[in-house]
């Protein structure tokens, strides 16, 4: 989240010419002369990421609804697509992020192939949103800023190396919302947790008589907890996880809340590719596993600035 990096683009503008089967200049404030695609339904979109191997979310409901869905790729890239909705039902505006992979402390990973996997997404999103225009579409590839604007919006990319993101903005398209702060105070998170067997000061807690350094930090915005092993010592537990992950979880959720979310959290101890992330009741959550079994759990508020 965390989990998630700043999420997307800003507004990339590029030279004339990359336009060309009589669609208009380039520059994003010209006109188009090709009528635009007729509206899709954002309930389409996932489907078709879903068959991609992204696991799919309702972050929010109101007032504009967003869903996101996520991936990791083999490398450890951290792929976010977020669809938000216009009054109508249809999808307005959409968001594409591919972040270098996640890391715990002491973790070293080399950063991944950011802009094939956001090159594969431009294409399962932008035929159906774009319709004819997506073939007058520039090219995706690395070192590239740029945006587009069509009859059916704008269209922004930015290819990088080890960092790539993509936009659909249709016209009239709302901002993609962001999420409030944590309802509970910091120093009040960490005096809680205090009283469940960790030294704490006003933002950060480890834990006492553990096998393992487990550390918890928390701010306004992201909450985190890891446990890892000792040189040496045995590989962190799933049980370990689980009963750290969980005191965390108690400071920023309870009731239904903290059962979905410690549901997810279950299910995802041991991510495929060492890293996944999801969205479970207004929270964001993220995983950590290293292949030594050490763990890392980040909660923030969804759609956050911070990804």
């Amino acid at each position: 989240m965390v989990l998630l990096a700043a999420v997307i683009v800003g507004g990339y503008l590029f030279g004339a010419g990359v336009l060309g089967g009589g669609l208009g200049g380039s520059a994003p404030h010209e006109e188009k002369t090709s009528p635009a695609a007729a509206p899709v339904p954002a309930t389409e979109l996932t489907p078709p990421l879903e068959g991609k191997g992204f696991a799919c979310y309702a972050t929010q409901s109101s007032p504009t609804t967003v869903r996101s869905c996520y991936r990791t790729e083999s490398d450890g890239t951290r792929l976010t697509v977020r669809i938000a909705t216009g009054s109508d039902g249809d999808a307005a505006l959409v968001e594409v992020d591919a972040a270098p992979p996640a890391g715990i402390r002491g973790q070293l990973r080399p950063p991944g192939d950011a802009v094939s996997p956001v090159r594969e997404v431009v294409e399962v999103v932008g035929r159906p949103l774009l319709g004819q225009e997506y073939a007058g579409l520039p090219t995706f590839g690395n070192g590239v800023d740029q945006a587009t604007r069509l009859s059916w919006g704008v269209v922004t990319f930015s290819a990088h190396p080890e960092a790539a993101t993509a936009s659909f903005a249709g016209s009239g398209a709302p901002t993609m919302p962001r999420g409030a702060d944590f309802r509970k105070d910091p120093a009040a998170m960490a005096a809680s947790l205090g009283k469940a067997g960790y030294e704490c000061d006003a933002g950060s807690c480890t834990g006492r008589s553990s096998a393992y350094d487990v550390r918890a930090r928390f701010s306004a915005t992201e909450v985190a907890v890891s446990a890892l092993r000792y040189d040496g010592k045995a590989k962190v537990t799933d049980a370990e996880l689980r009963q750290r992950y969980g005191d965390v979880l108690r400071q920023v959720a309870d009731g239904q809340g903290y059962t979905a979310a410690r549901r997810w959290i279950d299910g995802h101890l041991t991510p495929e590719h060492g890293f996944v992330e999801g969205d479970v009741d207004g929270l964001h959550l993220a995983v950590v596993r290293t292949g030594e079994g050490d763990g890392q759990l980040t909660v923030t508020p969804v759609l956050t600035g911070s990804r």
